[in-house]
């Protein structure tokens, strides 16, 4: 293997030349702030806006975003190990792969004009060759919990396939119902580049929790045929309509943005973090050509008509390849002002390019001038702008086109889909992400269940659009009554699917809209940016009409069984204005949908797009945002929600740490930590529409925490334990674990902080999670595990208060009488108490000097002896008939009590 900085893609067919320019920005002054705001109001606004326009115009002089995204580092290799691999298996992967075929192909063969099925389907002894590996790290920004963005790792090998087949594979056509015509395929040759995902990574074992598979561009195909296709003209459509279909097959499952997903881990496996999102949005256009001839025709010269087809990757049925006009007789035509967007999924997709010649005649088709194809990413190595040669059945024709491509960036800013600056014809405006993973408790027998999710959006306006998951039935290793579909789906978004109803420019809404948005577009003024979205949010609120609402209807097929299906089991819709509504435009539910009690898992994501110079004063504004968010109380929101369950036992361990630093404290000595954790469950109430005074009071609202034992000298303590809490809300709650380097001489040092909700600890079971100093990484972690042990109410036999709880040590759960919210902090109601270690052989605390050995000799642990308020005082009363003196705990208790009274009073 050798280190690479740049990765292995296909280049470009063809000569490339480019045309660096440099533009001239000129930048426009922001606006002033107003006299009535205070000074310090003033420097601030000046501050941001100078960082701002250094930004801008350090982005316009230096290398672009989109280059830096073309330019990655990576390693590359010769792929024979994987050929290896595959020569070993190949005949499992040959059975394997022959049933999916059969099982995939032979639906679509049947519905044909002249009816297909396979009568021998054998895929030969040549397995799979592989070659020309590169292998990188992917690292997405994934916001949780509004807390900031953390990175999910992944890695991904992109490799080229290539397989020539030998193949053995027979058909027997229907021509009528006494005439049936068997003919074969011979020899199959596939090449295309393939890529695999790993992510996300994981600390646990076996450290990825899904593998993601697919082809980066449609790949060739090509099928040598035997038998009657050659001999009868009556079939002879079929070797063309086979490679179709065989390449739509391919497209649908296995042509980006299609990937096959394989959870390795299920422990800990979700579609939500394993989903892959889009780059972002491209704009395309050919500029211009030339070296363009006359054509001879018969008796006659023809100037060329000339227009060009343009694609990015697998072609989408909803959307045909954009076109531009004609131009008639032109030997250097050119296309000013045409251009068509495309959502990006990967830097190595393909841009294709087809150039015909206009024939008027109805029975004169087109004439090819030729093709050209490079991938995305060597456009952005020459900084957007390509000249391609055209080939002309693999020949060189000496006529060129010039390539253009722009990168834009999803955003979770929503102006970009009222702005007048992304209504123009074939341009996108932001994208709608709809994610399908899972549904639960099917009420119809195992057997004959055959679900599958049917997704509308905009039903019944203009742009509908339906998507389809695929049908899961019982099967080994599948549960059909709580399937998993794990299926994306994208809508790109156009300006007049979210303003039809206002298109006219005479409208007022409209018309304030795009004055807004026609002002300059290095605006830098916080202000402005903020009426600008709230202007843009209450646009799309008036105006959407349900046309942008989306669907998800659960259906039942006809089962494998043969039994019938039993049609629709319910639906449920996501209005724009709840997307509008949501936490950074995110739904993410587990909705009741039928009336057997069948709950469906989704999320819906709601984009916006912006220009590298908009995203560059977007994250200066949001930066500024973010630290002024720190130095004050805020609400604690997550992306997670619709968990619906409330009033809920969970056991939370205390797994393990990692990265802790050994300090120096004097000359010639190391102070190896002494690490032990404190965690504190605390409770935000709801985030929606609260004033400062309702956060501060319920911020306020925090619980006493749980304290690990400590693990001396180590910087990897491990503590295995675990604490249950009950009446745990996951929507509401979130944990808040606090790391210690405990000294004997002084106050403990803190070695950071982290919170995160309890949705995301649910979800993913086991967590590794990043502590932070004062918002600073400390690349030191730590590991938790929670499992949902039983619902509160199951288990008092009935509804409990929507609070924490604590437990005795039998277990149940312990409700104080007569707790006023008058009461003292003390007397609040507090964390569970039960304790539970590992074994003595594998807890690290019992084979060291701790200071605690176990969780019980903690400070919280110490309550459970006290019981509640009457236990004590009936210990207090005997201790004094009995003329003893008062136990120090108790003495403790009592004084507290009585300065809380005369602090009421």
């Amino acid at each position: 293997m050798t280190n690479s900085n740049e990765n292995h893609s296909s280049t470009a067919k063809g000569t490339l030349s480019s045309r660096n320019e440099t533009p001239n920005t000129k930048l426009p002054s922001a606006r002033g702030a107003s006299s009535s705001r205070s000074n310090n109001d003033k420097n601030n606004k000046n501050k941001n806006n100078n960082k701002a326009q250094e930004l801008i115009a350090l982005s316009s002089t230096s290398k672009s975003i989109a280059a830096s995204l073309a330019h990655i580092e990576g390693m590359e290799a010769s792929g024979n190990f994987l050929s290896a691999i595959f020569d070993q298996m190949w005949h499992h992967t040959n059975i394997a792969v022959s049933n999916t075929i059969k099982e995939t192909l032979e639906p679509t063969l049947k519905e044909m004009k002249v009816p297909l099925h396979f009568v021998k389907l054998d895929l030969g002894s040549v397995p799979i060759q592989t070659k020309n590996m590169f292998i990188h790290r992917v690292d997405l920004d994934v916001t949780h919990a509004g807390k900031g963005k953390e990175k999910a790792a992944g890695i991904q090998i992109d490799v080229d396939v290539n397989w020539n087949g030998n193949c053995d594979i027979m058909l027997q056509a229907t021509m009528s119902h006494s005439i049936k015509v068997t003919f074969g395929v011979k020899s199959i040759k596939l090449s295309g580049r393939m890529h695999i995902l790993l992510s996300p990574l994981t600390t646990e074992m076996p450290i990825i929790e899904a593998v993601q598979y697919g082809f980066t561009n449609p790949p060739e195909v090509q099928l040598e045929f035997t038998g009657a296709v050659k001999s009868l003209a009556s079939l002879g459509f079929v070797q063309s309509q086979l490679v179709s279909i065989i390449q739509d097959s391919l497209a649908s499952m296995l042509v980006l943005p299609q990937r096959m997903v394989m959870p390795l881990d299920l422990g800990s496996y979700d579609y939500f973090d394993t989903y892959q999102p889009p780059m972002g949005m491209v704009r395309l256009a050919v500029a211009s050509g030339r070296g363009f001839t006359v054509l001879q025709k018969m008796f006659l010269k023809d100037i060329p008509d000339v227009y060009c087809k343009l694609t990015l990757g697998a072609r989408n049925p909803c959307r045909p390849a954009f076109q531009t006009t004609t131009k008639y007789d032109d030997l250097e035509p050119c296309w000013k002002d045409e251009h068509c967007d495309f959502i990006l999924y990967d830097m190595d997709q393909k841009v294709y390019v087809e150039v015909f010649d206009e024939d008027k005649g109805p029975l004169d088709p087109d004439d090819e001038l030729g093709k050209a194809e490079i991938s995305v990413r060597d456009l952005f190595r020459k900084d957007g702008e390509v000249e391609l040669e055209l080939e002309l059945d693999g020949v060189r024709t000496e006529c060129f086109v010039t390539v253009t491509a722009e990168l834009f960036h999803l955003s979770k800013e929503l102006q970009s889909l009222t702005s007048a600056k992304y209504m123009g014809k074939n341009e996108l405006c932001g994208l709608a992400t709809i994610i399908v993973t899972r549904a639960f408790d099917i009420p119809i027998p195992k057997e004959d269940a055959a679900t599958h999710v049917k997704v509308v959006y905009g039903e019944g306006s203009e742009h509908e659009q339906t998507f389809y998951t695929g049908t899961v039935t019982d099967y080994p290793g599948y549960d059909a009554l709580n399937p998993m579909f794990d299926c994306a789906f994208q809508v790109p978004l156009t300006w007049a699917m979210q303003n039809e109803r206002s298109s006219s420019s005479s409208s007022p809404k409209n018309s304030e809209i795009n004055s807004e948005s026609r002002r300059p577009s290095i605006t830098t003024t916080p202000s402005h940016f903020k009426s600008l979205r709230n202007l843009s949010m209450r646009f799309l609120k008036v105006d959407n009409s349900k046309r942008n609402d989306i669907t998800f209807i659960l259906i039942d097929a006809d089962g494998a069984n043969g039994t019938t299906g039993h049609g629709e089991l319910g639906r449920t819709t996501v209005t724009q204005d709840q997307l509008l509504d949501a936490y950074e435009h995110t739904v993410t539910e587990t909705r009741v949908i039928g009336d057997g009690g069948v709950k469906l898992e989704f999320r819906v994501i709601l984009s916006g797009i912006q220009s590298e110079t908009e995203k560059l004063v977007w994250a200066t504004l949001e930066n500024t945002r973010l630290s002024r968010q720190q130095s004050s109380d805020t609400v604690f929101r997550s992306l997670y929600g619709g968990m619906h369950e409330n009033n809920v036992v969970f056991r939370i361990t205390a797994l393990r740490g990692r990265g802790f630093l050994i300090r120096k404290r004097r000359i010639g000595k190391k102070d190896v930590p002494d690490v032990y954790c404190s965690i504190r469950l605390e409770c935000m109430g709801d985030d929606h529409h609260r004033d400062n005074r309702q956060r501060r009071k319920v911020r306020k609202q925090q619980y006493s925490p749980w304290k690990t034992s400590m693990i001396k000298d180590t910087t990897m303590p491990q503590w295995n334990e675990s604490r249950e809490f009950t009446g745990v809300d996951p929507n509401m709650h979130f944990l808040r674990v606090d790391a210690f380097d405990s000294n004997k001489g002084g106050k403990d040092d803190l070695l950071g902080s982290v919170e995160f909700s309890m949705e995301k600890l649910v979800r993913k079971r086991i967590l590794e999670m990043e502590l932070l100093d004062e918002g600073t990484s400390t690349n030191s972690y730590i590991t938790l595990q929670c499992v949902q042990v039983a619902s509160t109410e199951k288990e008092a036999g009935g509804s409990v208060p929507n609070n924490i709880g604590y437990h005795n040590n039998d277990g149940h759960a312990l409700i104080e009488d007569g707790i006023s919210d008058d009461d003292d902090e003390e007397e609040d109601v507090v964390a569970p108490l039960r304790t539970h270690t590992a074994p003595a052989s594998s807890h690290p605390a019992k084979n060291q000097d701790a200071d605690h050995s176990t969780g019980s000799k903690s400070s919280i642990g110490s309550r459970s002896s006290f019981g509640s308020r009457g236990s004590i005082s009936k210990r207090i009363s005997k201790v004094r008939k009995s003329g003893k003196s008062l136990p120090k705990q108790l003495g403790k208790r009592l004084s507290l009590r009585k300065s809380s009274k005369k602090s009421k009073k």
